[in-house]
């Protein structure tokens, strides 16, 4: 049964969670809510495939999904990894079943497909990479405690329709070279810089909760910072948790202001009853890191995003 796949090995599964991070978090609530009610909702989803392997008597399921609007957008087949399960230790068989996967999954060309998986999943890492997956992208988890959040206060306001020009033009001029559309090699760079400034415009549009951008006398709209509030998720995982997404910040007029719009993104979270809020930077943004620790962030986890292109 899959249920037994789960749990087998609930310890490491269990940083798949995005929440996993949090010290004082229920570990049974969280593995309970996020992954075993996740991987069951996926395997019920038209869209999620599992390709089940048996290598000397152990069953091993890779749960994998199609996503519509990456593959439209950038004109190829495009799939998540999103869990590799199995019940065992043997890293040899795991390593052989990654290999027929790959063979099996990927027999088309012209498939692209992704997976974020965290530090503590090493066999799976390593399986996957000695099978033909290439490491991409390191991202980290910081986290924030919002109770008893104190800083200088900025002017900022919510982002309308009529800044999403020059919100998709800061979003294409502010190139991250180390995120995954960015390093990885098959992606247009042209391509990869109109994803971001879809990305906000849609944002802005009504995808993400929130979409901030500097207010003050003399600055610019050239800077902006989204959230999500996740609030349906509070109740299930036990804590208040919020999301700042995606930012992006003009380095020749509103310097300075990255700083400035995650302070002010803080108040605002706080303000809609979030107790913490988190944010993924790439390990290669060290100022963004040093600008995070300056507010009294503290780190959470790692997650290191593979690809594999047939």
């Amino acid at each position: 049964m899959i249920v037994d796949l789960i749990t087998a090995r609930k310890n490491i599964l269990y940083h798949y969670s995005p929440f996993s991070f949090f010290p004082k978090a229920d570990v049974d609530k969280i593995f309970k809510s996020s992954i075993v009610n996740d991987i069951e909702k996926n395997l019920n989803d038209e869209n999620v495939k599992r390709v089940i392997i048996y290598i000397d008597g152990h069953k091993h399921i890779f749960v994998i999904k199609f996503l519509q609007w990456d593959t439209e957008y950038f004109d190829m087949p495009t799939y998540k990894l999103l869990y590799v399960l199995y019940a065992h230790k043997d890293y040899n068989v795991l390593k052989e079943a990654s290999r027929l996967f790959v063979a099996d999954f990927f027999k088309e060309t012209g498939k692209y497909c992704f997976s974020e998986i965290p530090s503590e999943d090493i066999f799976t890492i390593q399986a996957l990479n000695e099978s033909g997956f290439k490491l991409v992208e390191n991202r980290l988890t910081y986290y924030l405690d919002l109770k008893n959040y104190s800083h200088d206060r900025f002017g900022v306001r919510e982002a309308t329709f009529e800044d999403i020009p020059n919100l998709k033009r800061v979003a294409r001029e502010m190139r991250n070279d180390y995120d995954r559309f960015h390093a990885e090699t098959i992606f247009d760079l042209y391509k990869a810089d109109e994803f971001l400034a879809t990305y906000i415009e849609e944002s802005v549009k009504g995808f993400s909760d929130y979409t901030m951008v500097p207010s003050e006398v003399g600055v610019p709209t050239d800077a902006f910072l989204t959230a999500n509030y996740l609030r349906d998720d509070w109740d299930n995982i036990g804590v208040k948790f919020s999301k700042m997404v995606l930012s992006s910040v003009s380095a020749e007029t509103c310097k300075g202001w990255y700083l400035k719009l995650i302070s002010e993104m803080a108040y605002h979270l706080k303000s809609i009853g979030a107790e913490y809020a988190f944010m993924h930077p790439a390990t290669t943004n060290r100022a963004v890191i040093h600008t995070y620790e300056k507010l009294g962030c503290k780190y959470g986890k790692c997650v290191h995003v593979l690809t594999y292109t047939s």
